[in-house]
């Protein structure tokens, strides 16, 4: 789609109290947003990570045929990109320019193997059953010098009652690019061949990959462990990471179940929780959220990624669950805290961020009616449609966000790489 000038917005004053605080009534006493485009250079971003004052993306990839994207389109699913945070300009500016235009740089192509890469010549996208695409969350490990992907593999199905249907592939996986040596290497891969058995094999007599995963969504490095979800069979695993420390180039590490969707509650009980999708850790903290039940919980885990035993759950916020008349949801697809402590919550589209300090004896309920977002930049930017996945803080407190909003000199391959600083009341 072609942007028009009512979309670009650089400032807009919102009600925005602080956590624990009352809404505003008179919206010109919130603090000021400052809205910046980073990047136009990274097709369809899916994934952000910060590393040596430098910013890499991953380029999601589209499912194709009818719904998504044309085969003709390039959009290079599963590179990474390293961008300048250094350069930006407000998203007032009518034109982008040349410097944002340009600003990333491939850092690696994925490759086959391990990927299972989509060739548009060699079967019709329909019938594509193999192909490890799109990609999502991108998380980076110092000790392994790695940057972990998942892959969710799957294509869109010929139209169905006027909608295009996604078709889930079975050979989903976590993958791994060490910049030790430069390659790409398997971390979890499914066989598509055990069909919805997961894991694919007894992990206990068998060596890894162990397929655990329908849907891997997210990931992060806790301590020695790389944690993982997957949303469509809701579990939460872990992986070890300390043989990739010890050899760039070892196998798929050993891994084991954490949780699935009962969740152990630390007053007693258990909760039913599905759709395992953002993670984030802090303070001896693992929080881990719900696209479909549409809460966030948290367990202890130490920095070395061990969890303490018996696993107990603290609730500390809910959201709009899945409506399976609407097919709506908060879509909680991330977060990400940021250096004065606050959970920075992404939901979806309409792209909008929720912040709050948890605290599970004051839970944060933005159900309807409840506590609004944060941050409403489908809002800001004057696009009710936006779709926003991801979102990273850095240290100074400014929030980066994806987004597949397309330019029309992206030639069918658009992405955009926000920033949004907040300035002082008024």
């Amino acid at each position: 789609m072609n942007l028009q000038p009512a979309y670009a917005l650089a400032l807009a004053f919102l009600a925005t109290p602080a956590p624990g605080q009352e809404p505003e009534t008179n919206r010109s006493a919130g603090p000021q947003f400052l809205v910046e485009r980073v990047s136009t250079a990274v097709p369809f971003p899916r994934g952000l990570v910060l590393v040596d004052g430098k910013l890499f993306a991953l380029c999601r990839g589209r499912v194709r045929e009818y719904g998504g994207v044309s085969a003709e389109v390039e959009d290079q699913a599963g590179t990474l990109y390293e961008v300048d945070p250094a350069v930006a300009e407000p998203a007032s500016s009518l034109e982008v320019s040349e410097a944002v235009r340009r600003n990333g740089r491939v850092l690696a192509v994925p490759t086959e193997p391990p990927f299972v890469l989509w060739d548009r010549t060699a079967r019709p996208p329909t019938a594509d059953r193999e192909t490890d695409r799109p990609y999502c969350a991108l998380r980076w490990d110092e000790g392994s010098q790695s940057f972990f992907i998942c892959a969710f593999s799957g294509i869109d199905k010929p139209e169905r009652k006027g909608e295009s249907t996604f078709s889930k592939n079975l050979n989903d996986g976590l993958l791994r690019y060490s910049r030790r040596d430069g390659t790409w290497h398997v971390v979890e891969r499914h066989d598509i061949e055990a069909g919805g058995l997961y894991p694919h094999h007894d992990p206990r007599s068998s060596p890894p990959p162990h397929g655990w995963l329908n849907g891997p969504d997210n990931c992060l490095v806790v301590g020695d462990w790389l944690y993982a979800v997957a949303k469509d069979n809701s579990v939460l695993v872990r992986y070890d990471l300390r043989p990739l420390v010890a050899d760039a180039g070892a196998g798929p590490p050993p891994s084991e179940h954490v949780l699935g969707s009962r969740i152990p509650l630390a007053g007693g009980g258990s909760r039913d929780c599905r759709g395992h999708s953002a993670l984030a850790w802090r303070d001896g903290w693992l929080y881990l959220g719900f696209r479909t039940t549409s809460e966030i919980v948290r367990i202890r885990v130490d920095e070395r990624g061990e969890p303490a035993r018996p696993i107990r759950a603290e609730l500390v916020a809910l959201f709009d669950p899945y409506d399976a008349a609407t097919r709506r949801s908060a879509n909680l697809t991330d977060m990400d805290f940021g250096p004065d402590g606050a959970l920075y919550v992404i939901s979806a589209k309409p792209a909008r961020v929720h912040r709050f300090i948890p605290d599970p004896q004051r839970i944060h309920d933005a159900r309807t009616g409840g506590e609004p977002a944060w941050l409403d930049l489908a809002e800001l930017t004057a696009n009710p449609r936006m779709k926003a996945e991801n979102v990273l803080v850095d240290d100074q407190g400014r929030v980066y966000v994806t987004s597949g909003d397309a330019y029309d000199f992206q030639n069918g391959a658009g992405g955009v790489i926000y920033r949004v600083s907040v300035g002082p009341s008024r």
